[in-house]
């Protein structure tokens, strides 16, 4: 019974903790709130004068840029076997040297047809000038002949009048004489007709070799024409550098056969290099051309080339792919587009030597003219 009493006098309820005034919950929690505020804030400033920022910026850079070339890739302009290929790959070239040789048997034996061709028309139409040359001397010759018909026509027209007049007149003459002479003017009006026909038959005769001056004179000029042709197809088996440059990876060798627009190879003109660098439009608010640029190559680190900003391209990178965005259809999301700015090194840098097309650069581009 002592025990019981003893279990009931010791127990007592556990004290509740204090509560914790909801003014306090607040104040912690303001601070962090107003910390919040005031970075969304600053964000918000900072984002409508972001653009403001870059485009006025003093100078403008985008590692989106590369080393460029205007690359000739050489094709064949006549088809046959490749005899030669006369120069290796990476090798350096000349403006004009041979770097590939097609077969040229076909072609020069057409070359020599066409010689021959030309040969025949020429020698046509020199004969044809030497027929005319005859036949005006025959002309010239009927149409004398011709007049000294009239001629004697006029004379026997005017013996024969004599003597109508002495037989009319009773005072000389007989009728046998009279007789005599009208033959003569009879005799001599037949001449001159006859005359006068052959005349008009050789004059005739040179308006046909004139007609026929024509004719050859244009054939003549169709076999020099095709002799042109074969003598250019003939020129076209030898491929030459177009300019000075290095050869790329051969693509043929010899015993290929090519046909007209088969790729040979190419020739990329360095040091005859540039920078495409593609800047975001927001950073072109002041770009102009002729404004200096510090270029970064990656191949060479620690080494800044000089160069000046060429010129900006007309539309976007966008504009010219081949399939450009269409922004009028779907959902519109804003993206920043960049423009291609053509960057010129400036020459009498040793380093420009050793540029090849494709390399990565970093421009800088100095707006205010400082570098």
């Amino acid at each position: 019974m002592a025990m019981v009493e003893s279990s009931v006098s010791t127990y007592a309820p556990p004290v509740p903790e204090p509560a914790v005034p909801v003014a306090g919950g607040l104040r912690r929690l303001a601070i962090p709130a107003a910390a919040i505020a005031a970075v969304v804030g600053l964000i918000a400033f900072s984002s409508d004068r972001w653009g403001r920022w870059v485009s006025q910026a003093a100078v403008q850079s985008s590692d989106d840029a590369y080393v460029h070339a205007d690359v000739s890739t050489l094709s064949a302009r006549v088809s046959g076997n490749v005899r030669r290929v006369l120069v290796d790959d990476f090798a350096p070239v000349t403006a004009g040297q041979v770097l590939v040789e097609i077969d040229p048997a076909d072609y020069q034996a057409a070359v020599d047809g066409a010689q021959a061709a030309v040969a025949g028309a020429r020698a046509a139409f020199d004969n044809l000038a030497n027929q005319e040359a005859l036949q005006n001397a025959l002309s010239r010759q009927a149409k004398a002949q011709h007049d000294a018909a009239l001629a004697a026509r006029t004379e026997a027209l005017q013996e024969r009048n004599r003597q109508q007049t002495l037989v009319q007149g009773g005072i000389a003459g007989t009728l046998q004489k009279l007789q005599q002479v009208t033959a003569a003017y009879d005799e001599a009006v037949a001449s001159a007709a006859a005359t006068d026909a052959a005349t008009e038959a050789q004059q005739r005769q040179l308006d046909v070799l004139l007609g026929q001056e024509g004719t050859l004179r244009a054939n003549l000029d169709a076999a020099q024409a095709n002799l042109k042709s074969a003598r250019l197809k003939l020129g076209y088996t030898s491929v030459v550098a177009p300019f000075d440059g290095v050869a790329s990876t051969r693509q043929v060798q010899p015993g290929d056969y090519v046909n007209i627009g088969t790729n040979l190879l190419s020739v990329v003109p360095v040091p005859n290099v540039y920078v495409i660098a593609n800047f975001k439009e927001t950073q072109l608010a002041r770009v102009a051309a002729g404004q200096p640029v510090a270029i970064d190559v990656d191949t060479f680190p620690g080494q800044t080339l000089r160069g000046r900003v060429g010129r900006l391209s007309p539309a976007s990178g966008a504009v010219f792919a081949l399939l450009p965005p269409d922004n009028a259809t779907g959902n519109f999301t804003k993206v920043v587009q960049r423009i291609p700015v053509r960057i010129e090194i400036d020459p009498g840098q040793p380093l420009v030597e050793r540029l090849r097309a494709g390399m990565s650069v970093e421009a800088r581009i100095h707006v205010d003219g400082d570098r």
